[in-house]
């Protein structure tokens, strides 16, 4: 299967080459549970319910990450990050987890701008999944998945697992990846697939992402071949800005699906816990910077009620004009600023 046999439209691309669709797979290995919170998630998608408290919930715990990717607002080209010592203690985490499933909450994952595995997460996610949390999920850069942390994340009950690779060739990987080793990466997949054979389990699922920029778009097709009969599905995206001001030598030649339009459902679904305590309202990199809440001052449950956050919402459903800027730019950030 290739690219131009699927079209450009990057969810046909999943959708084609994973070995089985990701949703029916979970479905199956995680049962009737799974199946009421993909429902809730659809129905605060299309904004026919609000839930009482979000659905998901991402964490990072530290600003801290191990490669300078100039794609990522922590590193490279759009390096506007201050660095920061505060960190978001597992302790308080797990308090969070605990408080989240007793007031509905189904998933859970480790987002925003930092890398995961510089933290011993596999004790967050089994408790996650003990408290209920039906889907577990962690991005990272793949550097630190040795076997052993394969081996405690399966055992932790990790739902998906997904890797940030953007290239096919080590040479294309240092630019997109600097401070990453594409070997160690290459490595680290296969251990992490013979961990979860020997472990006679279909979950964590792996998904592997590509965003394209002017530097990898020549190995997309190749990227494609190389992982697609291996993974179980794929994440192909476009680069996009993170502020208006740097970035703009990193666009490919063509956007690789019709950008993102309309009323944004995020914030219906979702919200952020930075390592600093401040709450953003989504998971893209644009809202990083909208705090809605702080969890100092206030809990989770209060900030997601909170006529602060219901404005924003408000706020997405009229013209783009009353919109926040944050939300504006996420909606404008796939094409250079003339």
């Amino acid at each position: 299967m290739t690219l131009k046999q699927v079209g450009i439209d990057s969810l046909k691309v999943s959708r084609f080459l994973a070995q089985e669709d990701p949703l029916a797979l979970l479905t199956r290995e995680l049962g009737p549970k799974f199946v009421s919170y993909r429902q809730a998630w659809d129905e605060a998608r299309t904004f026919k319910r609000l839930p009482p408290f979000p659905i998901h919930v991402d964490y990072e715990l530290k600003a801290e990450c191990d490669l300078k990717c100039p794609i990522c607002p922590r590193g490279g080209l759009n390096n506007q990050l201050q660095k920061s010592s505060k960190e978001l203690s597992g302790a308080r985490v797990k308090r969070l987890i605990k408080k989240g499933a007793a007031l509905g909450q189904s998933s859970m994952g480790f987002g925003g701008l930092w890398e995961p595995l510089t933290s011993p997460v596999a004790e967050l996610v089994a408790l996650g999944r003990e408290m209920g949390l039906v889907d577990v999920i962690l991005s990272t850069n793949g550097q630190r998945l040795t076997r052993a942390v394969s081996q405690d994340l399966i055992a932790a009950g990790l739902t998906r697992l997904m890797i940030s690779v953007d290239a096919a060739t080590p040479r294309t990987y240092a630019k997109t990846r600097p401070g990453g080793d594409y070997g160690l990466l290459e490595n680290n997949i296969y251990e992490f697939l013979a961990a979860r054979k020997k472990a006679k389990s279909r979950l964590p699922l792996l998904r592997l992402s590509f965003c394209l920029t002017n530097l990898n778009e020549g190995e997309l097709e190749a990227f494609l071949a190389k992982w697609s009969k291996v993974v179980d599905f794929f994440s192909i995206q476009s680069y996009g800005l993170y502020s208006s001001a740097k970035g703009q030598g990193l666009f490919p030649k063509k956007t690789l699906y019709p950008v993102p339009g309309g009323r944004c459902a995020q914030p219906w679904k979702r919200l952020l816990v930075r390592h600093d305590g401040l709450v953003a309202p989504c998971c893209d990199l644009s809202g990083y910077d909208l705090a809605i809440g702080d969890i100092s001052k206030q809990s989770l449950g209060a900030i997601w009620n909170s006529h602060l956050f219901k404005n924003v919402r408000e706020s997405l459903a009229g013209p783009k004009d009353s919109w926040p800027a944050q939300c504006v730019l996420c909606q404008d950030k796939y094409a250079p600023v003339n």
